[in-house]
């Protein structure tokens, strides 16, 4: 059985709390209900711990005016009284200290700050204004700001920011991160034969935030796969005073054997009393098995890409490593041929295109000896890079997935561990990010890493939080289909094209001989010759050939294989 330690180490950002700050939109407005949202903590931020259910608030939200005239208000300027009142302003063009700044020096008593980008609001920098900041300030995402727009205009609907704690008489919640899931999101039917090779620990904390204290609570978990329902869990009953929580285990999830497919994890929670807050009474832990994708990030159930909820966030990114951990016992029944990812570049001040710039991808044997992160002798120092491959992009395909070979496949070995890693460069450029599927207390439970991180010259196991994991996922194969692996092709260039002499080929001396086939639109083959490279480019002479469209088709020594379309003029 695994041990349930309390001690979170080696991570930039995640915590496990007890209390739940919120931003609830308070009947009777058409919207009622809890947003999700990122909001400034103490320390280069003057605010209020949000924790405390001492430092909430609760106003009247209203559009602000800044007399930019712009339809998306960002309030970088002095603004229009808003004494008493929840300031709702939108990102961009100026610092979010400065606007939160302003929003106070209004009157505002917190700031409502709506992400003008697309995915989850993100983690707001203080900058040069926000340590003179003593108001809540929060951010949700353009979605529920487009949602909430109409009545921040009309000024008629009241909010609540702050903590959960005592604002309802009857009210449990499983806060994110408090439950046990799969311990990987994409995983991999080759390893996962039978009940002994995977399976699923069951549990959540259980937190009551009402000022009743509450009998009859029980946790229950299901899972379903196909439409079919595999597991259906329930605890038996327990008390909890108020203010109070408990951890609640349920049976092990475990089968003979396991279909591929998204498997539907849902917990939820109920007690004697009816929760006045229901909307924190359920959880999803969902996981996927196939046979070819290693995630921690969410797998999209329709297309298997990986989530991308943000590639927004602050922090240093030149040479930055986003990477997944991977070890298994039965890890040599499998390969690896190629890493899905995403990326983007800062849209603020002034949008950046992402075309041209370059990434590389790793595989990395990790060979430090620990036994898990509370070893005396962790670390990240001991890695050898055995694989590579690399990407530039050739649009500005903003957060958009990109599949990336190896140059070669690799074998795994059972047991050994591995990093698989994404290197971007420049300090615009921001690696996508799942922050929906969150692996907290896993983390708690069995004490490995996540997601490492290299960044500002340090390795961080838990990279930026066990619930902010990279949109990478791995693709395997089986390892007995190894010769079955497509090599990549080269990419080739040729000039003239069109051409009636000559046709030069650019490319990297590459040692040995050089198989060419051209071929003609119809598909015969025209002239085979074998050639040796002994300069930086290949000539090939069509003078002989008839004007038309023609392929080259070139195979080199190592396998590597490439081709061109060229057209002889005459």
């Amino acid at each position: 059985m695994k041990k349930i330690v309390l001690l979170l180490s080696l991570c930039l950002l995640a915590t496990v709390g007890e209390a739940q700050v919120l931003f609830y939109v308070e009947a009777p407005s058409p919207n009622e209900g809890n947003y999700d949202m990122t909001y400034a903590e103490p320390g280069t931020w003057g605010v209020a711990d949000l924790e405390d259910p001492l430092n909430s608030v609760s106003g009247l939200m209203v559009l602000v005016d800044d007399g930019s005239g712009l339809e998306n208000p960002t309030a970088c300027a002095a603004l229009d009284d808003l004494t008493g009142k929840v300031a709702f302003l939108y990102r961009g063009t100026c610092e979010f200290g400065t606007k939160a700044l302003n929003a106070q020096n209004a009157g505002a008593i917190a700031v409502v700050m709506v992400n003008n980008l697309a995915g989850a609001p993100v983690t707001m920098g203080a900058g040069a204004d926000g340590a003179t900041v003593t108001i809540p300030v929060i951010m949700i995402d353009a979605i529920d700001g487009a949602l909430l727009r109409a009545e921040a205009e009309a000024g008629t609907t009241e909010v609540f920011i702050g903590s959960k704690n005592g604002l309802y008489a009857n009210d449990l919640g499983i806060n994110d991160g408090d439950f046990l899931r799969a311990e990987r999101f994409g995983n991999l039917q080759q390893l996962s034969q039978s009940g002994s090779e995977f399976e699923v620990e069951m549990g959540s904390w259980v937190r009551n935030f009402g000022s009743n204290a509450q009998t009859g609570v029980v946790l229950t978990a299901t899972i379903g796969v196909e439409g079919g329902e595999i597991y259906n869990e329930s605890s038996d009953p327990v008390s909890i005073p108020s203010g109070d929580s408990v951890f609640i285990p349920l049976p092990t999830f475990t089968q003979a054997t396991y279909a591929n497919g998204y498997y539907h994890v849902d917990y939820s929670v109920e007690a004697d009393a009816a929760d006045e807050s229901d909307y924190d009474n359920t959880a999803e832990a969902d996981f996927n098995m196939s046979d070819d994708l290693f995630s921690m990030s969410a797998l999209d159930e329709a297309t298997s890409i990986p989530v991308n909820s943000t590639n927004q966030f602050n922090g240093t990114t030149d040479n930055l490593f986003s990477c997944l951990y991977f070890q298994d016992p039965n890890a040599s029944r499998l390969g690896v041929k190629s890493l899905n990812f995403s990326a983007g570049t800062s849209q603020n001040p002034d949008p950046t295109s992402i075309d041209g710039q370059a990434f590389d991808i790793y595989i990395y044997e990790w060979n430090d000896v620990w036994v898990d992160l509370d070893d005396p002798g962790f670390a990240i120092a001991d890695i050898n890079d055995i694989a590579n491959g690399e990407y530039i992009y050739t649009s500005d395909a903003q957060g958009e997935n990109v599949n990336v070979l190896l140059e070669e496949p690799v074998l795994l070995e059972d047991d050994q561990k591995y990093l698989f890693c994404v290197q971007m460069y420049g300090t615009i450029i921001y690696p996508g990010y799942d922050t929906k599927t969150d692996y907290r207390w896993n983390v708690e439970a069995y004490r490995m890493p996540t997601s490492p991180a290299y960044t500002s010259g340090q390795w961080y196991a838990l990279g930026f939080g066990s619930d902010f994991n990279p949109s990478i996922s791995v693709e395997m194969f089986n390892a007995d289909e190894l010769n079955l692996v497509e090599i990549p092709e080269m990419e080739l260039t040729a000039f003239p094209n069109p051409a009636n002499h000559i046709v030069h080929i650019p490319m990297t001396v590459k040692e040995g001989n050089i198989h060419m086939t051209i071929v003609d639109v119809t598909g015969k083959v025209v002239a085979v010759q074998d050639v040796t490279m002994n300069a930086p480019r290949l000539d090939v002479d069509v003078t002989a050939f008839s004007a038309g469209l023609y392929i080259i088709n070139l195979e080199f020594a190592d396998g590597t294989k490439g081709s061109i379309n060229v057209a002889v003029s005459k």
